[in-house]
C-alpha cells in the first residue's frame, strides 16, 4: 500500500472558512500591522533622548535627583517633567497615526479592541481627562497593547508611583514596547489646542457603579480625529 492509498482513504473534516471569519482575521491582522507601524514611527521620528526604562542610567539619575532634593529639603520635578513630556509626545503620535480614525470606529463597534482603546485613552489624556485616560490605558494594556502599558509606566512616574510604574513596565508589556523600538524617542508635530478643545463635545461620560464616571467616545469623535489628520498631512 502506498502513501497515496493511505492518504486517499483518510477522512479529513475541513471546516468552512466563512467570509465573516476572513474579515475578522483581516481585521486582527490590520490591528497588529497598525501597532507595529506606530511603534516604528515612534522610534523613527523622535530623536531627542532615549526611552525611559527602569534601572537605565537616565531614569535612575532622574529618580535619584528627586530623592536627593527631598533629603536636602528642596523640590525637584525633573523625573515628573520628563515623564509628562514623553507621555504627551507618545499620545500625540498615537492620535496622529494614519489609522486612528478607523481604529476609533472599530473600538466603538467592538469595545474589546485594544488599538482603538489606546487611541481613545491618548485623546483623553490630551484633552485633560487624565483619570479616564488611565482607565482606558489599563483596559488596552489588558487587551494586549504594549504601547498602553508603556503609557502607564510614564503615568506612574508622573504620579511619583515608582513601584506601580515598574509593575506596568515589566508585567503589562511596557518592556516589549521599548524592545520593539529603536533607542531614540521621536519628535512630533504636536496637537493644537484648537483640535483638543473641539473634541470635548464628542466625549460622553456615564456613571458606572464600580468605576464611577467613565468617558466614552461619542458618535462624532472618529470623524473629528480624521479631519485633524487630513489638516496636518
Amino acid at each position: 500500500m502506498s502513501f497515496e492509498d493511505v492518504l486517499r482513504g483518510l477522512q479529513i473534516d475541513i471546516p468552512v472558512y466563512t467570509q465573516a471569519q476572513m474579515e475578522e482575521d483581516n481585521r486582527q491582522l490590520h490591528v497588529l500591522i497598525s501597532a507595529a507601524v506606530l511603534q516604528r514611527e515612534v522610534a523613527k521620528n523622535l530623536q531627542v533622548h532615549s526611552w525611559l526604562v527602569p534601572a537605565s542610567p537616565e531614569c535612575t539619575a532622574l529618580l535619584l535627583e528627586g530623592e536627593r532634593a527631598q533629603t536636602d529639603g528642596r523640590r525637584s520635578d525633573a523625573a515628573r517633567e520628563r515623564a509628562a513630556e514623553d507621555l504627551i509626545a507618545l499620545c500625540e503620535l498615537v492620535v496622529q497615526g494614519a489609522d486612528a480614525e478607523e481604529e476609533l470606529l472599530t473600538f466603538m463597534e467592538m469595545p474589546g479592541e485594544s488599538q482603538g482603546a489606546l487611541v481613545f485613552a491618548c485623546l483623553l489624556q490630551l484633552c485633560g481627562y487624565v483619570r479616564n485616560a488611565r482607565f482606558w490605558w489599563h483596559f488596552a494594556a489588558g487587551a494586549g497593547s504594549t504601547t498602553a502599558a508603556y503609557c502607564l509606566f510614564l503615568d506612574g512616574l508622573l504620579l511619583n508611583r515608582t513601584e506601580e510604574a515598574v509593575h506596568c513596565y515589566e508585567r503589562l508589556g511596557g518592556a516589549d514596547f521599548v524592545r520593539s523600538c529603536d533607542d531614540d524617542l521621536p519628535h512630533t508635530g504636536g496637537v493644537s489646542a484648537h483640535f483638543t478643545e473641539g473634541l470635548h463635545e464628542h466625549i460622553e461620560q456615564v456613571t458606572h457603579e464600580d468605576f464611577g464616571i467613565i468617558a466614552l467616545p461619542g458618535p462624532g469623535l472618529p470623524a473629528n480625529v480624521g479631519r485633524h489628520q487630513t489638516s496636518v498631512m
